[in-house]
This record gives structure tokens, sequence and C-alpha cells, in this order.
């Protein structure tokens, strides 16, 4: 497995990498019409609004397999001054999932956000029903720390929970 930064030419790849993942990791919590259709759109605005305009300290890195892209983090930088750096996208394509792509892009962004913030942690936020995304992050010491009603891209506004590394170094193997 091997990383590389994305470009603003990769915006329709994670775009679609997003969709692939939100279409199985949410059919049990967002909206099924949205993920049916309008996601691939509002996803594909959503990245290249990201690229043209990205966020100060924001970083999205790729990770491949035999040159093919399985995944991706973005990362904003020293994002909260409490909780640290945010990741705020981590996904694997579906075909993916098991083969420690996750953990690999989560000690990615770790060890970014050590170099970069070495005095603040990493966080996100999770939907409170994606049960088996929140014991991955557990199974790697992410603490769930508050709660949250976010307004979602389908329309409706779903519970979320902040998990939170003090020290992500316990996040790179």
């Amino acid at each position: 497995m091997d990383f590389r930064d994305a470009t603003p030419a990769d915006a329709p790849l994670i775009a679609a990498m997003h969709v692939a993942s939100w279409r199985i990791a949410y059919a049990h919590i967002m909206d099924p019409a949205y993920l049916a259709g309008a996601i691939e759109a509002e996803r594909l605005a959503t990245w290249t609004a990201r690229f043209a305009d990205p966020q100060p300290g924001q970083r999205i890195i790729i990770a491949q397999a035999n040159g093919q892209a399985m995944g991706f983090v973005c990362v904003i930088g020293g994002a909260d001054a409490r909780w640290g750096t945010l990741v705020d996208n981590l996904h694997a394509l579906p075909a993916a999932k098991g083969s420690g792509i996750g953990t690999a892009l989560l000690a990615q962004a770790a060890t970014w956000a050590l170099d970069g913030w070495p005095d603040l942690g990493l966080f996100l936020w999770c939907y409170a029903d994606n049960h088996a995304a929140r014991g991955f992050y557990a199974a790697r010491g992410g603490v769930e720390v508050e709660d949250w009603d976010k307004p979602g891209p389908d329309g409706r506004t779903l519970p979320e929970k902040r998990i939170h590394w003090a020290n992500p170094q316990i996040l790179i193997r």
C-alpha cells in the first residue's frame, strides 16, 4: 500500500470513493433516495469546491494498492484549539473493508497532525448509528467525548459523536 496527496484533478475520484463508501456504510442512516442518486452530483460539487477553495490546513491523502485508489482521508490540521486536528473524512472502498486501509489512513492523518500540531489531539465526528465505525475507532483508542445533532447532506438532522484521541501517537504503528 502506498499513499499520495490528492490534487484537484482527483476530485471525481474522491467523490466516487465517497459515494461508494456512503452507499454501503450509511444505507441504514441516510435517506435512501439521496443515496440512490443525488449523492453523486452533491459529492462531486463538494469535492470540486474543497479543492478550489481549501480550508486552512487541509490535506487529502489517497491510499493505493497496486496503483488503484482504495480510500482516502481528508484532514484539517489544527482545526480546533481544544480538540486538535479534524479527520473530516475517512473512507475506504467497500471492497477494501477489513484490509487495513482505514487503519493505515488514520495513521497517516495522525502522523501529519503530530508533525504540524504536536501539542494537539485528533478528532472526528461519526454518526451515532454507525456502530461499525464507532467500534473501529474505539478499537484504535478513540474516546467518545461529545454528542451533536448535525444537518446532513441528505436534508435530515442526525445525531453524531465526537471521537477524540488526546495523543494521536497511539494511532501510529
